[in-house]
């Protein structure tokens, strides 16, 4: 499988992105989400490829994501 310039420099992009300011990591994270969300129209393939990224990732980066959801509660949780 042939890889594009961007999928070889996937994990130092993100470590650059890591290393800058929140609004430029929420953009990230946005064009992520959104470009998986919108490729994936069936909730069962998105549950899917959302369980293929999980076996992928480090401890790390599971830290920071469950990190993240914690936030994301919060958030919720004071807007009610």
């Amino acid at each position: 499988m042939i890889q594009t310039s961007i999928e070889k420099l996937a994990k130092e992009i993100g470590f650059d992105i890591g290393n800058s300011s929140d609004n430029v990591q929420a953009d990230l994270l946005n064009g992520f989400c959104h470009g998986v969300h919108d490729s994936i129209k069936n909730r069962n393939n998105l549950d899917m490829q959302l369980c293929y990224i999980a076996k992928h990732l480090d401890n790390k980066t599971y830290e920071i994501l469950q990190g993240i959801v914690e936030f994301i509660e919060l958030k919720n949780k004071e807007e009610k």
